[in-house]
């Protein structure tokens, strides 16, 4: 299963490189012209086996990375400018692999939260939803591109540049993508990133109140 929330900066320019990279199996299996049609094919591309049932953690995160590397690629040879926002999610149903992603180094990209704990339950009537922790474990790990209920401590916010990796073992790891458009946490950029973009693309949530800090559960296993 693939998601794509955002979009690729002038898609039409890049498609047909990007269909030639296809093996003939993949590219006929498309039925459709969107991006994140065809951005999926190219995902599936690089993985080693698309047929498999499962893949590795590490086989789907770094697939991901390829898939974003090789769109940029395109992006660069065709001399195209403008931000792609690639929010994508791949999952194979045991491992979860998601990006909150922007081709700009200024720029915030698509908003992209997840929250966790072990029991999602209704509190109120009326459709009031909160995430419980009654022990150390997790058993649920939900990840949205806006806060789906009004409790802040319940939601954290993923960095921008940032991929989340669920493991079938649900340990939730969150690795940069370091590329030419990362700006690490140390450099006061990435503090600084503009929102214009992605929220005049409609992508970007305006409830950033809602967050809080993340550097207790980065990379934790």
């Amino acid at each position: 299963m693939f998601m794509h929330n955002g979009g690729i900066a002038e898609f039409p320019k890049i498609k047909r490189k990007l269909q030639m990279a296809l093996p003939d199996e993949l590219f006929n299996m498309v039925t459709g012209n969107t991006d994140s049609q065809w951005a999926f094919a190219l995902l599936l591309s690089k993985l080693p086996d698309p047929k498999a049932r499962s893949f590795t953690p590490a086989v789907l995160q770094k697939a991901m990375l390829d898939t974003i590397a090789h769109i940029n690629a395109l992006l660069e040879e065709h001399d195209i400018t403008e931000p792609s926002l690639m929010n994508f999610c791949v999952t194979d149903g045991e491992t979860v692999v998601a990006t909150r992603y922007i081709s700009s180094r200024t720029e915030e990209a698509a908003s992209l939260w997840f929250s966790s704990g072990s029991t999602f339950s209704e509190y109120a009537p009326g459709g009031h939803y909160k995430m419980s922790k009654t022990d150390k474990r997790e058993n649920i790990i939900m990840i949205a591109s806006e806060p789906l209920t009004f409790e802040k401590a319940d939601w954290m916010e993923i960095r921008t540049n940032h991929m989340v990796v669920i493991t079938p073992k649900m340990n939730l790891l969150q690795v940069p993508i370091v590329d030419k458009f990362y700006v690490p946490q140390s450099d006061p950029a990435a503090l600084n990133r503009g929102t214009d973009f992605a929220a005049a693309k409609g992508f970007l949530s305006p409830r950033r109140d809602v967050s809080r800090p993340l550097e207790a559960i980065e990379n934790r296993v």
